[in-house]
């Protein structure tokens, strides 16, 4: 095994790992459940987005760099935050991923926050008008929907075709269209089993 491939599957591991945990926490706390918008839940909302905007921050953190190009899962959280909880947290955690990213630099530094804005705003709207449906199948399509945005927006917002060269010659699709929308389907499944399984308890 290379050290690339190594590399991705440390990746995988860390990142997943840490969705499925945040999501059964959630869901069995209801840290973040029923909130109408007082002050009070305003404290919550302070709580979600900084816990959210930490997720999307260490999936930065966490990147591989290859080719020129960060592999990395930082707009998972801003959108299964959005879209579990609201666009209050899914901004608010897009904003914090965002900042970051940007001060990385680099020929992918606008595209790349501009996605994750992207997916926040997106998500966060989702969950305003169709709360009630959302499920893991539609949460992890919407991811791979945002996955896919941003690509274009590397092909497209990037100098010198570098966009195309980065998606073309480099693992960076596996990130976007595979890590993230796994990430989205296990927090959105250990979430939602976690909320269903203490609801029954307490009946």
């Amino acid at each position: 095994m290379d050290a690339t491939a190594g590399s991705l599957i440390m990746l995988f591991s860390v990142n997943l790992g840490f969705a499925a945990v945040l999501g059964i926490i959630l869901g069995k706390t209801r840290l973040l459940d029923d909130m109408k918008g007082d002050f009070t839940d305003w404290v919550k909302y302070s709580v979600g987005i900084v816990i959210f905007g930490i997720m999307s921050l260490l999936g930065s953190i966490a990147s591989i760099e290859y080719g020129g190009a960060l592999l990395n899962v930082r707009d998972g959280s801003p959108i299964y935050g959005g879209l579990w909880f609201g666009p209050v947290i899914g901004v608010g955690a897009a904003v914090i991923g965002a900042a970051y990213r940007f001060t990385l630099g680099g020929a992918t530094m606008v595209p790349c926050c501009l996605a994750t804005l992207i997916a926040g705003v997106v998500s966060g709207l989702i969950w305003y008008v169709y709360r009630e449906k959302i499920t893991t199948l539609i949460a992890t399509l919407i991811a791979v929907i945002m996955g896919c945005v941003h690509i274009l927006l590397v092909c497209f917002l990037t100098p010198d075709n570098f966009g195309w060269t980065v998606i073309a010659d480099t693992p960076t699709g596996v990130g976007i269209l595979i890590l993230v929308p796994l990430s989205v389907a296990i927090f959105s499944w250990c979430y939602q089993r976690a909320k269903t399984s203490t609801r029954m308890i307490k009946q």
